[in-house]
């Protein structure tokens, strides 16, 4: 199913766009090849049980135009949705003052290897928090170093989410902002997402991690800034968060 960037938080409607792509590639290609299907069936049938003419069967055994053409189209449309999809990349850019922004208990340089693909937008109110996966539940660690276990951000806000686990290989991902990434022992993702409306997104694990897996699932909860600032200032932290 299609989905309009507009229904999407900012931060994710170019990835929406490319999901878009390949969905209407697939129905192309879906409605292509049962057309051609349908032709050739009709073409070459089998008519009083007769086989086609020995000159017709060399010709069709000896066709390379057919081959070559869809080889062809095939090669543009894989570089086309290559292209879109490393196009994507670039709306992250550069990590704001990481080695200064402190992720919960978690410091993280900006000349981490992994950040590579974890670019963010600096608009200097950034708000980084680290999540722990463990089985079977997610702990989100604030900058006061405060923990808890439902995602609590203000709505407008980029929030970095910087991901690693304590036990076994997991996936963090939000599907309704098209976001994941791996949550590995000793080794840290960084994602971000940055909400525009209130309300509430479900947060699982998406790798089988044991036999708790399924109940790996907790609430992300956007808040409005003023009840944000109010629910940090009862952690004891500074209403900036």
């Amino acid at each position: 199913m299609l989905v309009s960037p507009l229904d999407l938080p900012q931060s994710t409607s170019l990835w929406n766009s490319v999901y878009n792509v390949y969905s209407v590639l697939g129905l192309a290609s879906l409605g292509v090849t049962f057309a051609v299907m349908f032709y050739l069936i009709f073409r070459y049938r089998s008519k009083n049980g007769a086989l086609p003419p020995v000159a017709k069967q060399k010709e069709v055994r000896d066709s390379w135009k057919g081959p070559v053409i869809t080889m062809g189209l095939m090669a543009v449309v894989l570089v086309f949705v290559g292209a879109q999809t490393l196009m994507a990349f670039p709306t992250y850019q550069t990590v704001p003052n990481a080695s200064a922004s402190p992720f919960g208990g978690c410091m993280v340089s900006q000349t981490t290897p992994n950040l590579v693909f974890a670019r963010v937008p600096n608009n200097g109110t950034n708000l980084n928090i680290c999540v722990t996966g463990r089985q079977f539940f997610w702990s989100f660690t604030y900058p006061n170093n405060m923990t808890e276990t439902q995602l609590i951000v203000p709505v407008g806000r980029i929030v970095v989410l910087n991901v690693t686990s304590i036990d076994v290989y997991h996936q963090f991902g939000i599907p309704s902002f098209r976001t994941k990434t791996d949550a590995i022992p000793g080794r840290y993702n960084v994602v971000w997402i940055q909400p525009t409306e209130v309300g509430n997104s479900t947060i699982q694990c998406f790798e089988l991690c044991g036999v708790g897996h399924a109940t790996m699932i907790t609430t992300l909860v956007v808040l409005s800034p003023a009840a944000y600032a109010s629910w940090y200032s009862s952690l004891g932290g500074s209403n900036s968060g």
